[in-house]
């Protein structure tokens, strides 16, 4: 799997999970309900506590691991554009400066052949003009 598609990937994976309905709606009920008597109320209170706990706790773990989604995609498009950088020169060579066709021919054979993620090589051959 090459960069791009690492990056695709995630970016798929992230939407899945931020489609999934997780936010925090509970956080505003109350567990206040007039007219009940007994000792239920204390049990109901303690539920609705665990419940708004809970919420919160999901909430906050999707968050974070969102973020975490997001510093990976960011990490791979930072190596894809730290090789692309590097390997920019490539474009520039003259292997022929009499043919300009055949040098075109010799900077895609040169970074075909390159030792390279295949998503970088792709880019770089689309900038052969």
């Amino acid at each position: 799997m090459n960069y791009k598609e690492r990056i695709a990937a995630l970016k798929t994976f992230k939407a899945a999970i931020t489609g999934g309905d997780t936010t925090d709606s509970v956080s505003g009920i109350s567990s206040e309900i007039s007219g009940w008597e007994g000792n239920a109320c204390l049990k109901f209170d303690d539920y609705v506590q665990i419940i708004k706990t809970d919420c919160a706790d999901i909430s906050a773990k999707k968050a974070s691991f969102l973020s975490e989604i997001d510093g990976r995609i960011s990490q791979i498009q930072a190596i894809f554009d730290m090789e692309v950088s590097l390997n920019r020169w490539r474009l520039g060579m003259v292997y022929d400066s009499e043919d300009s066709t055949n040098n075109k021919n010799l900077i895609y054979y040169s970074i075909s052949q390159a030792d390279l993620d295949s998503s970088v090589r792709d880019y770089l051959l689309s900038m052969v003009y």
